[in-house]
């Protein structure tokens, strides 16, 4: 549902008044009055970033827990319809529900999912499903209120919910502009099969009147022609005889007369339960499994990631290029991963390289040919500490990020830079990125052992945020000489209830705290050691003595913080080498 001061949200919610309908119009989580973190004026939120940017920030927390979003959403859906019904002069049999955007989406889901629900009209919500022919990923991913995870797993899309409120009216409206735009490019075509297949199935009730499609060229918004229509429908199923699709003229209030608040926030106003207490009560009743062994660890990590147990096919590489550095030589190579997917990197060899030589396969947040840059931590840890290094791009990041599709290029320039919408995609599909990432990382140690020039055991450090990354490859693979991170999170548990975080959502899979959380996948890597070199809180700042009681149950790891003349390479290279 739309926040009110919108003109024509306005606009729509007093004509509909005029006309004989109570209306409830009532801002979302996130939104309006309800903005969770107030910024300096009413209607601004610390968070930045438009208006459902406080949806996907309270989203990606919920995931963790193995919940989403729409939860919240769809409960406040349920309980104005329950208010309404508390009131003397609303008929229980003529509910209708409507809404523009998002709202269109929430009016999917109420309607899916709330039988006192009569008459519908999905406004330019996110009628698209995300799989269909045409696909390009991350396709129609979109903010935490429009995904639902992990749907598709279960064989339930979009649209799919929709075929629960047949066969009561349902109206549909589309905008040919969203197509490229606010949506895919396929959002159009794939709604016009929706709406074929949605009348095929109504006319199986005999009820193919009951669904009707709407179409304008205009820009995203519930526009004037929507709005007629939406008005048309009502009246028409809701028998107002009386009623016409015309409009009133009228003023557009400022946002200041509709205030409800003092002070435009309900959080400052009234208090209250916020999506954050709501997620940290769900946090509450979470019990990740307490003593876990270290198996029962790993079969859990590979259930929630989707990491098949098998490696497959024998791994298929080649040497690319070799560039020779002061004190070191480049090897750029590639191997085969999974399928069809090709994984480059370089591998960096110090001059006086022997047979006792330390190897670690780093893993950080820059793409694998920035390794060979000057100054490079993972150059300087070869240069300088004497460690042959490997760096390679999973699936996702550097050159193995998705390449931008053919259509689309006002849709996907910035949701192919931002890697949570792939994060969403995949999780939709119930194939975690962070496990195929885990997969890549896994064959980069397979692919080095294959290497006569690489004789110790291949050593893992895991470098910022996606350092998650070696941490669970070292729990999957029992040859490894052990992992070290730097400057990563500590657990889960604490991210799922900061108030505020910076870790990326590539991180994150949906459930994990179910099943485990980082101290338990430390533990996994026994007996190799684990060191955690100034590990970080969700907002990336030091952990500090945290930290070291987090992972005093485990055995294998150690927590170090450097003082500020100490060298992270040096420190690395020492412990690669075991000293």
């Amino acid at each position: 549902m739309p926040f009110a001061e919108w003109p024509s949200y306005q606009k729509l919610f007093s004509n509909l008044a005029r006309k004989g309908y109570a209306v409830l119009a009532y801002d979302p989580f996130g939104q309006g009055e309800r903005i969770e973190y107030p910024g300096t004026r009413a209607g601004q939120s610390a968070i930045g970033g438009g208006g459902t940017s406080e949806h996907e920030y309270a989203g990606r927390r919920l995931i963790l827990l193995g919940a989403n979003f729409s939860l919240f959403r769809v409960w406040d859906g349920i309980r104005g319809i329950d208010f309404l019904l508390t009131r003397a002069d609303v008929d229980p049999e003529r509910i209708g529900c409507c809404g523009q955007s998002g709202g269109g989406t929430l009016t999917q889901f109420l309607a899916a999912l709330d039988s006192r629900i009569r008459v519908a009209v999905v406004s330019e919500g996110t009628t698209e499903n995300l799989a269909h022919a045409e696909v390009e990923p991350p396709g129609s991913a979109d903010d935490a209120e429009q995904n639902i995870v992990p749907a598709l797993s279960h064989g339930i899309d979009r649209s799919d919910l929709l075929y629960a409120f047949a066969p009561k009216p349902l109206l549909v409206t589309v905008t040919l502009h969203d197509a490229g735009h606010t949506y895919s490019p396929e959002y159009v075509a794939s709604s016009l099969d929706f709406i074929q297949e949605y009348k095929r199935v109504c006319g199986l009730l005999s009820a193919d009147d009951r669904v009707s499609l709407q179409v304008t060229t205009e820009q995203h918004g519930y526009v004037y022609e929507m709005r007629r229509a939406t008005y048309a429908w009502f009246n028409r199923w809701f028998d107002m005889k009386d009623a016409d699709d015309e409009e009133t003229s009228q003023a557009v209030e400022p946002d200041e007369t509709l205030f409800v608040t003092p002070t435009g926030f309900v959080t400052t106003s009234f208090g209250g339960e916020t999506a954050l207490s709501l997620t940290r009560q769900m946090a509450g009743t979470v019990r990740t499994p307490a003593s876990l062994g270290m198996d029962d660890v790993r079969k859990r990590i590979r259930a929630v990631l989707g990491i098949e147990a098998s490696r497959g096919e024998g791994l298929a590489s080649r040497v690319l290029a070799m560039i020779r550095k002061p004190g070191y030589r480049a090897e750029q190579f590639e191997f085969t991963s999974d399928r069809e997917i090709r994984t480059p990197g370089w591998l960096l060899t110090p001059d006086q390289a022997g047979p006792s030589t330390p190897t670690v396969l780093y893993v950080g947040e820059a793409a694998a040919w920035s390794s060979v840059a000057e100054d490079a931590f993972a150059e300087r840890l070869c240069a300088k500490g004497g460690c042959r290094v490997a760096v390679i791009d999973v699936r996702g990041r550097g050159d193995c990020a998705i390449g931008h599709p053919p259509r689309g290029r006002f849709y996907f320039p910035g949701r192919i830079s931002d890697e949570a919408y792939l994060t969403w995609f995949t999780l939709m599909l119930g194939k975690p990125l962070l496990g195929g990432q885990i997969y890549d990382t896994l064959r980069a140690l397979d692919y080095l052992r294959s290497r006569p020039d690489v004789g110790a055991p291949v050593s893992l450090v895991g470098d910022g945020p996606h350092g998650v990354i070696a941490l669970y490859a070292a729990a999957l693979d029992a040859r490894v000489g052990g992992v070290a991170s730097r400057q990563t999170v500590t657990d889960y548990r604490s991210l799922a209830v900061a108030e505020r975080y910076t870790q990326p959502f590539g991180i994150y899979a949906y459930g994990i705290l179910r099943e485990f959380d980082l101290p338990d996948v430390a533990r996994a890597a026994g007996p190799h050691p684990v060191l955690l070199l100034n590990p970080v809180t969700p907002r990336g700042e030091p952990a500090g003595a945290a930290a070291v009681d987090l992972y005093k149950g485990v055995p294998n790891a150690t927590v170090r913080t450097l003082d500020a003349g100490d060298d992270p390479v040096q420190v690395l290279a020492n412990w690669a080498s075991g000293r």
